[in-house]
């Protein structure tokens, strides 16, 4: 991906366990992070 790149839509669980989607956020500011696994030599 490149600045200003659109995410592919993606589910994932959030902190409780429930489903969490990208696109029933259109409209909202997201901040996207992408980190390496904690306490990984990566």
């Amino acid at each position: 991906m490149e600045i200003n790149d659109k995410a592919p839509d993606f589910t994932l669980k959030d902190g409780d366990g429930n489903d969490w989607t990208l696109s029933d956020h259109q409209g909202e500011v997201i901040a996207l992070l992408f980190y390496p696994g904690d306490d990984t030599p990566v």
